[in-house]
């Protein structure tokens, strides 16, 4: 079937008659004719700003008269006309049309065709705000996602692995990596060009329940300083969705550090110094943690869904400044990180290229996003202020649970509070989405 072209709106007052030209990328075109009133008007403008800016023999500066203006600086009362034409019929368009600058700064560009003290033919060009569809929740169809344990077991690894932070390290300098040790790697994905950090200078535990075990027959019997390739695979007993998602690689480890660790002993004054007075308060707080991190766990992915949901069913147009603008604060954010800096540094040109052009599809999703998600809060009618923002962590067992919430890497305490502000945005509006989908 062939596309029906869309007829631009036409508009007209004394001053100009505008027609509106709507482009992809939120771009928005006036064809404007002005009057022989507004050219005449834009031209007296022009003639003033330019008299203010010259001198002529025999007068002060702006007080020479018109004509001798216009005689010595033709081209320049000129420019400045055209310029005085755009600005003028600009405003009498926006007047008319109504269809808003995206935002004050906004640059508007135009193209003079013909003007004359009988009238002017020209182009106005600017990004306007884009036209956000609104969502209708009931057509996602919500998949159900599988809550973590929580047990015994798991309480107690994880009093093991707070003990681990207060425990007492000791290098490893004269044997290789045995049973029980713990090894500090780095893990590369060598068949990607250049080779992709997996995990860089991570500590793991050299237990074959700690650890998968392609990683753990690496390492077994391995020095300080050694590398070895292999190819990680899921464990035999991953779960299916695991062994669909974890595809083998071919691998390169690093052993930087092995070490061995005397854990504190787990009683009162243990507890005590991490926020409980006992150890079975200890073991209560830890439980109620874990139950919170499960429930995290299932409405992040639940959101994730959410917002796939969003992005591939809602499309729009998006202003391009508006994309560049996340970019370039995405790049700057992380000039500021030294290892990205470092990494930057030993990539090649085309590896760059791809960095920035996946930066930038990143940008996009935030933008696109935050739009989406502004139209549902709006819609909905849903309140959203800053005291909803979580509170930060509060107790030391918190700060070891949940180590990104007691650092704060912004530098700049106003970012931060904003981009706190727009995950709460973003969160609100995926799970009012989430509360009132379709289960599958």
């Amino acid at each position: 079937m062939e596309q029906t072209a869309v007829e631009p709106q036409i508009l007209s007052d004394d001053d100009v008659r505008v027609s509106i030209h709507r482009k992809p990328a939120c771009i928005v075109e006036f064809d404007v004719e002005a009057s022989k009133k507004l050219v005449s008007e834009a031209h007296k403008i022009a003639v003033k700003r330019i008299a203010k800016e010259v001198t002529l023999p025999g007068f002060r500066k702006g007080k020479a008269p018109d004509e001798l203006v216009l005689k010595n600086y033709g081209s320049q009362v000129d420019k400045e006309w055209q310029q005085a034409i755009a600005d003028l019929g600009f405003r009498a368009c926006e007047k008319l049309a109504k269809v808003p600058l995206l935002h004050r700064d906004a640059k508007v560009t135009y193209k003079m065709k013909s003007h004359s003290h009988d009238g002017a033919l020209f182009t106005l060009s600017f990004e306007t705000e884009p036209t956000i569809p609104s969502v209708d929740p009931k057509q996602m169809q919500l998949k159900p996602v599988k809550r973590p344990d929580v047990n015994e077991e798991k309480v107690s690894e994880t009093i093991r692995q707070v003990q681990l932070f207060f425990a007492e390290w000791k290098a490893v300098t004269d044997r290789p990596a045995q049973d029980g040790d713990y090894v500090l790697l780095d893990v590369d994905v060598i068949e990607e060009t250049p080779p992709t950090p997996l995990f860089n200078h991570t500590r793991f535990e050299v237990k074959e329940k700690a650890m998968s075990k392609w990683m753990y027959d690496l390492v077994l019997g391995k020095n300080v300083g050694d590398s070895v390739e292999g190819v990680s695979v899921p464990d035999e007993d991953a779960s299916k969705e695991d062994k669909e998602e974890l595809k083998p690689k071919k691998v390169r480890i690093t052993i930087k550090a092995i070490d061995t660790a005397t854990l504190p002993i787990l009683d009162d004054a243990f507890a005590q110094k991490i926020g409980a007075k006992t150890v079975e308060e200890l073991r209560t707080n830890v439980n109620n943690l874990l139950e919170k991190q499960a429930n995290d766990h299932v409405q992040e992915a639940l959101r994730e869904q959410a917002s796939e949901f969003l992005l591939t069913q809602y499309p729009f147009d998006l202003p391009a400044t508006l994309i560049e603008k996340e970019t370039h604060f995405r790049l700057k954010q992380l000039m500021n990180d030294k290892d990205f800096v470092k990494y930057w540094e030993s990539l090649k040109t085309e590896d760059r290229r791809k960095t920035l052009t996946t930066i930038h599809q990143q940008s996009e999703k935030a933008v696109r996003m935050f739009y989406l998600c502004r139209k549902v809060i709006a819609d909905a009618n849903i309140r959203v202020s800053a005291q909803d923002i979580p509170p930060p962590a509060t107790t030391p067992l918190e700060f070891l649970l949940n180590p990104q919430k007691m650092f704060h890497h912004q530098r700049n305490a106003e970012i931060e509070h904003a981009e706190a502000f727009s995950r709460l945005v973003l969160e609100k509006a995926e799970d009012h989405i989430i509360t009132n989908a379709t289960p599958a």
